[in-house]
Order: C-alpha cells, then sequence, then structure tokens
C-alpha cells in the first residue's frame, strides 16, 4: 500500500529539486558575472540528472531529443578540426554540451510535470523583476557614459540585457494570466514599467525590435483560438513589417532614424567571417574552437554578431542544417499543443530569439547564459510537450 506513494513522492522530490536549481540557474545569469560561478548550480543539475538516467531515459524514444543531442553532438566534433584543438579542450566542449542536454530535459521533465505552471513561471518572474528594478537602480549610481543602460550578472551588454529582460516580461504576462490576483497586477505593472524602461535604454533597435516581435506573437497567441488563424496572422505581420523595414532602409532620412548608429561595421564583420568560413570550407566549417575574433584595420571584433553567421563559421553548412532542423521541429511542436499556454509562452520566447540573432549572438553551445534562457528554454518545452504520451506510460506506476 506504501510503495506507490514513497514512489511517487520520492519522484516528486526529484522533480521539484531540479525545477529550484533552474531557477537557481536562471538567478545566477541576472546576478553572477562569473559564468564559472553561475555555471555550479548546472554542475549540480547535470549530477542529479545523470543519477537518475532511469528516470528519464524514455526521453531517447523522442526524435526530438537525437535532433537536440545531433546539434550538440555535431558542434562538439567540430573541435577535431579546429584550429589549436587540444585534448582539454575538446573535453571541455563535451562538458558543456552535457550540461546543456541535461537543462534542456531536466527543464522538459519539469514542464511535463506541470512545474512552470504551478511555480516556475512565477518564480522565475518575480527573480526577473527584482533584477530589472536592481538594474535601474544600479545605473542610476553608476551611470554609463553614453547613458545607455546594463545589466548586472551576464547581462552586462545592452544588447543582452535588453533581450533577456524581453523574455522576463513575458513570464510577468504569463504568470498574470494564470493567477489574476491583486500581486500579480502589482507584479505585471512593475515588470511593465522597469522592463519598459531597461528596453528602451538600451538604445538598442535590434532589442527594440525583437522584443515587440515578442510580445506581439505571444499577444496573438492567446488572442486567437485558431492555431491556422494564428500562423496565418503571423505570416501577414511579417510581410507587412519586412515591407515597413524596407521602405524605412531605403529612404536615406528615414534610415539615419532607424540606425543612428547604422550598422555598427556589421556588413564588413559578416563579409570577413564569411570569407573565412569559404575558406575552411562551406561545409563543415573552421571548428567552434577557432578563433572567429575578426580585425578590420586595427579594430578586433571578438565574433561574427550573428549567432547564424557564428554557426556557419563554426560547423559550416551542416550545422546550419541542424539548427534550422531543431527549430523548425520545435515550432511545429509548439503549434501542434498550440492551446498549451506552455506553447504559447514558448513560441512568444522564440519570436524574441529568431530576429535578434540576426545580429548578436555567437554560442549556442556555452556553459550558462543567455543563450539558454532565450533558446534552449522554448526547445525543451516543446521537448516537455511531445513527451506527453510516451511519459504518461513510463510515469504509471507513480500514478
Amino acid at each position: 500500500m506504501n510503495a506507490p506513494s514513497t514512489l511517487r513522492g520520492r519522484f516528486g522530490d526529484r522533480i521539484q529539486v531540479n525545477a529550484v536549481l533552474i531557477v537557481v540557474c536562471f538567478c545566477g545569469v541576472l546576478a553572477l558575472s562569473s559564468q564559472s560561478a553561475a555555471s555550479f548550480p548546472t554542475y549540480i543539475l547535470a549530477l542529479a540528472m545523470l543519477l537518475s538516467f532511469t528516470r528519464w531515459n524514455d526521453v531517447l524514444q523522442l526524435g526530438h531529443s537525437w535532433m537536440i543531442l545531433a546539434v550538440l553532438g555535431y558542434l562538439v566534433a567540430t573541435c577535431a578540426w579546429s584550429d589549436g584543438a587540444s585534448w582539454s579542450a575538446t573535453l571541455s566542449m563535451a562538458g558543456k554540451g552535457l550540461l546543456v542536454f541535461s537543462f534542456v530535459v531536466a527543464f522538459a521533465e519539469c514542464q511535463l510535470r506541470g512545474q512552470l505552471q504551478h511555480w516556475m513561471c512565477r518564480a522565475m518572474a518575480v527573480v526577473g523583476c527584482v533584477a530589472a528594478c536592481a538594474t535601474i537602480a544600479y545605473n542610476v549610481e553608476h551611470p554609463t557614459s553614453d547613458g545607455r543602460i546594463d545589466g548586472l550578472g551576464q547581462l552586462r551588454n545592452e544588447i543582452v540585457a535588453a533581450l533577456v529582460f524581453g523574455v522576463v516580461l513575458l513570464l510577468v504576462f504569463e504568470s498574470y494570466l494564470r493567477s489574476r490576483g491583486v500581486l500579480w497586477r502589482g507584479l505585471v505593472a512593475l515588470g511593465v514599467l522597469s522592463i519598459t524602461t531597461l528596453v528602451y535604454l538600451s538604445d538598442s533597435r535590434n532589442a527594440w525590435f525583437s522584443v515587440a516581435c515578442g510580445l506581439s506573437v505571444f499577444a496573438l497567441a492567446h488572442v486567437i483560438k485558431d492555431r491556422m488563424r494564428f500562423v496565418a496572422s503571423v505570416a501577414a505581420a511579417l510581410v507587412i513589417l519586412a515591407s515597413l523595414v524596407l521602405a524605412l532602409m531605403i529612404n536615406e532620412e528615414t534610415r539615419q532614424v532607424v540606425l543612428p548608429r547604422g550598422l555598427s561595421f556589421r556588413p564588413e564583420i559578416w563579409s570577413a567571417t564569411f570569407a573565412a568560413t569559404l575558406e575552411a570550407g562551406p561545409w563543415f566549417g573552421a571548428g567552434i574552437l577557432t578563433d572567429d575574433d575578426v580585425l578590420l584595420g586595427e579594430q578586433r571584433y571578438l565574433h561574427a554578431h550573428s549567432l547564424y553567421l557564428s554557426l556557419f563559421f563554426q560547423g559550416g553548412l551542416l550545422a546550419l542544417g541542424l539548427f534550422a532542423l531543431l527549430s523548425g521541429a520545435t515550432v511545429r511542436v509548439l503549434l501542434q499543443h498550440y492551446h498549451d499556454s506552455d506553447a504559447k509562452l514558448a513560441l512568444g520566447i522564440l519570436a524574441i530569439a529568431f530576429p535578434a540573432y540576426v545580429l548578436d549572438g555567437n554560442e549556442l553551445l556555452d556553459k550558462i547564459g543567455w543563450t539558454w534562457f532565450l533558446y534552449w528554454m522554448p526547445v525543451a518545452i516543446a521537448l516537455g510537450l511531445s513527451w506527453h504520451s510516451p511519459a504518461s506510460r513510463h510515469f504509471a506506476v507513480d500514478h
């Protein structure tokens, strides 16, 4: 009589511990400037997942899991032809892949067991709002020379900070929709005020555009009940938006208003990175460990300033193809579960990530950072949703 109850209690405790570790990981990104320090809870999470392998290994029956492993595994494999590669660097990169995969599976399992709806979303929203207020207070005390607002922790770059806080804003709205008490009305007011201020003062057109896209897709998903109408509405909005951007860019006066700092040498950086990739080999790239710095005159730029171009440099067309397959499969799963609130949240986050990565980002495979919550978190939500049917059979003994 007590055995099933004991199993259920132990399993529930494990999921709760993983959920707490994921929230702590999010806190680390927002508060700790040292990536190594922020990564410490991810080591614990990975160890906990490895020790409980038999509890979640049925996820490997899903094609989605193998797409994730293919992307991570191939990027690690590119170490073999990277310049200056070593066994220690390759093992370090493999460790990063393990951390990312364990995070994705742990988050998916938490989503599957309802933790995202139960308390994780609200916890991350509260943490994000506190971090936003702390960021504004810090910048009032220590203003930057150009007036743009920087984040704290690993969000010292104003563009990255704006994008991550855009995700927090979606979490705030999602928390409000799930619990419309007085407390959550106050949280929405605080979140909208502080995060809108942060995004605006980032003075990043990329962040403005991408966060607006995410909010629009999130709002459309909650207003439009029919999935196909939602897809058609998003497609129409993209066409209208692309036409508007093109019209603004053609006219020099409006282009100066839209891009007061110009393109920040991105065309030159992209051209140099593209040429370096072609020289290394367009099919397999130069390898993830190869230095991707770009030297223009005496100015050195640390990466390609585009996740897509960085993937092309690191792993060639094969890396881009695998990433496109995983992203497409993720969106497909989210649309299949369109009426699930978690799916709508993930669609909104991806609507921030996909345009943002055109102009920023460089490491899909890394220790914990902003990419984990801008890309890998919605991938994990999709994995949890697709995991539902086989998992229900696997957990039958616990119910």
